[in-house]
């Protein structure tokens, strides 16, 4: 038995070593197998690194060629939005640079023009009923103006830029705002506010109880004015226009002086109104070489015919508005007999025949008023009419002679460019010929003046009764 076993054990011992065996040659086969399959891994592995490098090359070139086509593109983008800024349309690149100006405009009305009010459009166009023909007011150089009710219940005058038909512009309106919110004066018009949204411009101003004078002096309304009206008419747009002129911290010149921008508050005290033509102008100089811009009738003949402005222009422009509220009529009339038809024209021949009193509105003289006052103010009018700009009056020196603070010294000469009036349409005479009978401002520093027939009746030793009289 002991020898079976032993048996057992040693055949166990010779199993375990052949297992033994067996199992280091499967190990060493297999690290055989690995050891040749790295060997052919290592020689096959140059194959994949030159795919990747002809990857690598392939993609920057790809991206090369992206950059240089996105740069072509944009360098064409570019030279075509310049052609169409430039040459293309430029007008509807205007018209777009209107969309957003509504908040612009009311940063910068708000901001730097003083304490002025910025309307919306939507508010103006409820305050007058969708601007309404039976809230129209009138109509002018600007466009028309209607009557409007605020919220509050203030009635306000609004007035509407027409951009299709107005003579004025965008300027226009800017140069009105900046211009009446400068400057603060009774006889002058009180901007409330304005507007500026997209393609509309509009001004919103105090309303007027009596509207504007043309109203009164053209035969278009019943109302009677008498004698100390119509002063005190005459003396509040002489002040007007000295502030303008003299008084203001800028020089100012309105440019459109008539009777339609005069308007008239509840107790006809006048103030003058639109501002869209007016200039500033400079302190040292003594005119300014302009485009004409204004009134026919009304114009100076050194701007109408050398497009010379000065405040002299005013002034010719003021003359011929009190010959029209004293006879109240306008200063051209193509339907009266030939020598009446143009206003300053027929004053003067009055004055020549010493017949002044003839200009002198009917209903007035029935209603009796005081002569020397009207003679006078007749005089004064006469002397802003000369040729000769340099020659007339200041604004200041009408105001003293106006209220008598002065005595009436000068004489007035013969307005020329009226007195030719006829001629140049009957002869053809051209503008050069003409303009040969105004020298220039600066030529003339002391021209002589020619007595009137009846200068007389101005003298300083000369006394009126002063009394009311009925003619």
């Amino acid at each position: 038995m002991g020898k079976t076993r032993g048996k057992d054990i040693h055949g166990k011992v010779k199993e375990g070593k052949r297992i033994q065996y067996t199992s280091t040659t499967k190990r060493d086969r297999e690290l055989k197998r690995e050891v040749t399959a790295g060997t052919k891994a290592r020689s096959a592995s140059p194959a994949p690194l030159m795919l990747n490098q002809e990857s690598s090359a392939h993609h920057s070139t790809s991206v090369m060629m992206f950059f240089l086509v996105g740069l072509i593109v944009l360098l064409i983008l570019l030279i075509l939005a310049f052609v169409f800024l430039k040459f293309i349309k430029p007008a509807r690149l205007k018209f777009g640079k209107h969309k957003n100006r509504g908040k612009d405009a009311k940063d910068y009305f708000s901001g730097n023009l003083r304490t002025i009010n910025y309307f919306s459009f939507q508010a103006l166009k409820k305050a007058t009923k969708n601007f309404s023909d039976c809230n129209l007011l009138g109509k002018g150089g600007f466009g028309p103006v209607y009557l409007g009710k605020l919220e509050d219940g203030q009635l306000v005058a609004v007035k509407k830029l027409a951009l299709e038909k107005s003579q004025q512009g965008e300027a226009e309106f800017l140069a009105e705002v900046r211009m009446i919110t400068s400057i603060q004066h009774k006889n002058l018009v009180r901007l409330l506010g304005c507007c500026s949204e997209g393609p509309q411009r509009l001004l919103v101003y105090e309303y007027m109880k009596n509207k504007s004078l043309d109203l009164f002096i053209y035969g278009k309304s019943d109302q009677y004015l008498d004698w100390n009206t119509r002063f005190q008419i005459i003396l509040g747009i002489a002040r007007g226009l000295q502030y303008l002129h003299e008084d203001s911290h800028l020089r100012i010149v309105h440019r459109d002086i008539k009777a339609s921008n005069i308007l008239l508050d509840n107790k006809f005290q006048p103030r003058i109104g639109d501002f869209g033509l007016a200039r500033f102008f400079p302190e040292d100089q003594a005119y300014l070489s302009t485009t004409f811009a204004g009134t026919l009738g009304y114009t100076a003949p050194e701007y109408a015919i050398r497009g010379q402005l000065s405040e002299k222009a005013d002034i010719y422009s003021f003359g011929v508005l009190v010959l029209e509220i004293i006879s109240c009529r306008k200063n051209t009339n193509l339907n009266l007999p030939l020598e009446m038809q143009y206003l300053p024209e027929y004053a003067w021949k009055l004055y020549e025949r010493s017949k002044m009193i003839d200009l002198v509105d009917p209903r007035m003289r029935d209603a009796g008023f005081i002569e020397k006052d009207v003679m006078q103010t007749i005089h004064v009018a006469l002397l802003c009419l000369q040729a000769q700009a340099n020659i007339r009056p200041p604004m200041s020196e009408i105001v003293a002679m106006l209220t008598w603070k002065v005595e009436m010294v000068k004489s007035p000469s013969k307005p020329t460019f009226l007195d030719r009036k006829n001629r140049w349409k009957n002869e053809k005479h051209s503008w050069e010929t003409v303009s040969a009978d105004f020298p220039s401002n600066v030529e003339t520093e002391s021209p002589s003046l020619t007595p009137p027939p009846n200068s007389r009746d101005f003298t300083a030793s000369q006394s009126f009764s002063g009394t009311m009289v009925n003619v």
